[in-house]
């Protein structure tokens, strides 16, 4: 399956807070029109064509991600209907790392159950994305028992002063935790909230302070800096 799509993908590092080191990349789409990935896809649902611009921007991935460094792991932002397309295991065969699928976040908890066995047939990990700002995410937690869950940092952000953020970060952490799943808390802005994941015991972290989503080519810079600007080791 080889279709085009007018979109680039782009990769925003995934750090390992206890050893310091870029472990991964998220793949993320930008269309050549400047539309936003979620304005496109939104379309695509309203014609019935999304689990198909998904397949085609997950494919994409793929390719561009053969240059990223090889221990370094890949995750790809699907909804429940396309992880469970029986197109989704021809595009991940040829996917020369390990990988990770990302469900979005409006994706149905009736889906829980078939998007966990699929992904185990497949042999990659499961993400919940942005847990906090959608269903009920311990439950949806406990249901998909998912390998990482991903904490939104707008909620992050919030919980600094905030007590009902808070207290909703502590039920998902709880959740995460009977699963055995790590936390990874996105949208890191400068060194103060590096340190307070960190001093928090969260596992991974990704944003802009650690990396923007970059184009393929221009990933090696990209890691140069973030050794020489945080430390981490870029596995160069």
């Amino acid at each position: 399956m080889t279709r085009t799509v007018d979109a680039v993908a782009h990769f925003q590092p995934i750090v390992d807070l206890r050893s310091s080191r870029v472990v991964g990349f998220e793949a993320l789409a930008r269309f050549d029109d400047g539309v936003s990935p979620l304005d496109h896809l939104d379309a695509a649902e309203e014609g019935g064509q999304r689990e198909d611009l998904e397949l085609r921007l997950i494919e994409m991935a793929v390719e561009a991600a053969s240059a990223l460094p090889p221990s370094s792991f890949v995750t790809l932002n699907a909804s429940g209907g396309t992880v469970t397309d029986p197109l989704l295991a021809e595009v991940l065969q040829r996917a020369e790392r390990a990988w990770g699928l990302e469900l979005f976040e409006g994706s149905a908890p009736s889906a829980c159950v078939a998007v966990r066995e699929q992904v185990d047939r497949l042999g990659g990990f499961l993400l919940i994305d942005d847990a906090g700002t959608d269903f009920s995410d311990e439950e949806r937690i406990r249901q998909l028992r998912p390998d990482i869950v991903k904490i939104d940092g707008d909620l992050f952000r919030r919980s600094f002063d905030d007590t009902p953020a808070c207290e909703l970060i502590r039920r998902v952490v709880a959740a995460a935790h009977e699963v055995h799943a790590r936390i990874l808390v996105e949208g890191v802005e400068d060194a103060h909230q590096l340190e307070t994941i960190v001093a928090r015991g969260a596992d991974l972290a990704q944003g802009y302070y650690l990396g923007r989503p970059t184009p393929v080519e221009d990933i090696p810079a990209m890691l140069a800096d973030l050794h020489q600007r945080v430390g981490m080791d870029a596995g160069l």
